[in-house]
């Protein structure tokens, strides 16, 4: 089977970066919690994943579509 390179768009780039500064500005706010940063942190990751992902699923798809279209 081929293998697909797939990049991040612009987009999900901007998504994943402006996540991260959302991070940033998290760590400026007064802790109310002992859990709170590890949990916002935990919950930033989770969304940095699905947005990185998204370019390994158009891999994936083009790396099916193009052996579908070989058999």
């Amino acid at each position: 089977m081929a293998c697909a390179a797939a990049e991040l768009t612009d987009q999900e780039a901007k998504v994943a970066q402006v996540l991260g500064e959302a991070w940033n500005e998290y760590l400026k706010l007064p802790v109310e919690h002992p859990m709170g940063q590890k949990e916002f942190c935990s919950a930033i990751h989770a969304c940095q994943n699905i947005v990185l992902a998204r370019c390994g699923v158009r891999a994936l798809k083009s790396t099916l579509s193009v052996a579908l279209e070989i058999e």
